[in-house]
């Protein structure tokens, strides 16, 4: 029987992100109502003042009370957890004393004391909601959920700066231990937030030896010498936009040279005691280590880019109308991704038109659009590009043979495209090419093997493999 209250208990508490934002938006109403019936046209609208009080004042108080047995199911973090519960209740019991106040009949001195104050409180209130939503939000996703996501421009007006990190920086990157000289400090960057000591998504933290191989409510992470069955390592090299992908949208990014030491770390056996020197080392794996022993931690390749040309604010007008969307990868920079996702018709043409902005292009994300393989003749003209989305198109074989060669590229997207053996071995001659995802494709397991051989440097990810459950997947963010 108590295992039965205990259930039903954590069920209840699961209810409450459903069910707070029911009392929100029934004060948030009430206090609408209220500044409008102090105009003349609507001095009789005070019952719906009143009813809306009242709905929302039994509905908050619900909200609490799932909200308190939600968190004890643990793995929130206790200050927040704190302020958010308080603030909670204030607005709970303001919101029940002003249906007292708006509701008409009551002869009570306490008050008709309170009842010329009564717009105040409604003010109050209508802050206090927002207050407490911050916190709430801040349980969810994390501290700086709000503020993280300011435009630049807002941030620099404000005076707000971006959080500096604490930097890898080794004296001698062959004699540090690798776990806890290089791939905790990591760990700790891109994903503690949600996997800590104080918050543990999926029943899953990282911040220690213990815990990281404990696992999560999905059983193990950490697999050694098996980088496909370590899904501390498989979340991370899906593909943008998959919704299992870690870090999640919305947070930090990892870099891709951070994947690739954590990748390096797993499949040289995810030993906690070894030093650099003990594993054996690429020459790309060698190069990274080395930017950690300069003080350069792991950045991104955008980086190295020389400074842009200044893009044609007319031109970019133009393809925003058609709902092609330029995006700046960073506030100030002139260098943009090109997402078409709101604008499939986006033909071979469309592309060509792209071409006044050749140089200011890094990442062309034409996936569900309607290119061809007269498109691909064109890419070579685009010398800085560095990411490639091609998802679910018609592009073939003849396709990526125009791609061979390209200096700059070095991420492709092939998922659900019609190409075969033929075309995946067209692409060993790029020199920067890092990694090319190829789910649902016509190439055979043989073939991406003999690429592999060829080209050491490439990740190929044919999506083959089965990531275990866990119950933060059911977690939007």
């Amino acid at each position: 029987m108590m295992l039965f209250f205990e259930e039903l208990m954590n069920f209840t508490g699961r209810w409450h992100p459903v069910m707070v934002h029911l009392p929100i938006g029934m004060l948030v109403i009430a206090c609408v109502l209220a500044l409008f019936s102090r105009k003349e046209n609507y001095k009789n609208i005070g019952p719906a003042i009143s009813l809306s009080l009242l709905f929302g004042s039994v509905a908050a108080i619900f909200a609490c009370f799932t909200g308190y047995l939600l968190s004890l199911q643990g793995g929130y973090e206790q200050d927040t957890l704190n302020f958010h519960q308080w603030l909670g209740l204030a607005v709970a019991a303001i919101s029940l004393f002003l249906y007292f106040l708006y509701k008409e009949g009551v002869r009570n001195s306490f008050i008709e004391k309170f009842k010329s104050k009564r717009v105040t409180l409604l003010f109050l209130m209508f802050i206090l909601i927002g207050i407490t939503g911050h916190f709430g939000g801040t349980l969810t996703h994390g501290k700086g959920y709000f503020k993280d996501a300011l435009p630049t421009a807002i941030k620099t007006v404000v005076g707000i700066e971006d959080a500096s990190e604490e930097s890898v920086l080794l004296t001698n990157v062959q004699q540090a231990q690798v776990y806890s000289g290089i791939i905790q400090p990591i760990l700790k960057q891109r994903c503690q937030s949600c996997h800590g000591e104080k918050k543990q998504e999926g029943g899953f933290a990282l911040h220690d030896q213990a815990h990281l191989l404990k696992g999560g409510d999905g059983g193990t992470v950490l697999v050694a010498n098996d980088l496909e069955k370590s899904e501390l390592y498989a979340r991370l090299i899906l593909p943008e936009g998959h919704k299992k992908r870690m870090p999640p949208k919305g947070r930090k990014p990892i870099t891709a040279e951070q994947i690739k030491l954590i990748g390096w770390w797993v499949k040289e056996g995810a030993d906690f005691a070894k030093k650099s020197s003990d594993l054996a080392q690429t020459a790309e794996i060698k190069e990274i280590l080395g930017k950690l022993e300069k003080g350069s931690e792991p950045t991104s390749p955008f980086e190295e880019l020389p400074e842009a040309k200044k893009l044609p604010a007319d031109f970019v007008q133009q393809l925003q109308a058609k709902g092609i969307k330029v995006l700046p990868i960073a506030g100030n920079s002139e260098y943009v991704t090109i997402n078409a996702i709101n604008y499939p018709e986006f033909k071979d043409q469309d592309l060509k038109d792209l071409l006044k902005i050749k140089d200011n292009i890094v990442q062309l994300k034409l996936g569900n659009t309607a290119i061809t393989d007269q498109s691909l003749k064109m890419m070579a003209e685009f010398p800085n590009l560095m990411k490639l989305h091609l998802e679910n198109t018609k592009i073939t074989d003849l396709g990526l043979e125009h791609l061979n060669g390209h200096p700059a590229l070095s991420y492709l997207n092939l998922f659900a495209v019609p190409v075969t053996d033929k075309g995946l071995e067209k692409l060993n001659k790029m020199p920067k090419l890092k990694q090319i995802y190829a789910y649902q494709t016509k190439a055979t397991l043989a073939s991406v093997e003999n690429l592999r051989k060829i080209s050491k440097q490439v990740l190929i990810d044919t999506g083959s493999y089965q990531l275990p459950f866990l119950a933060s997947d059911t977690v939007r963010y």
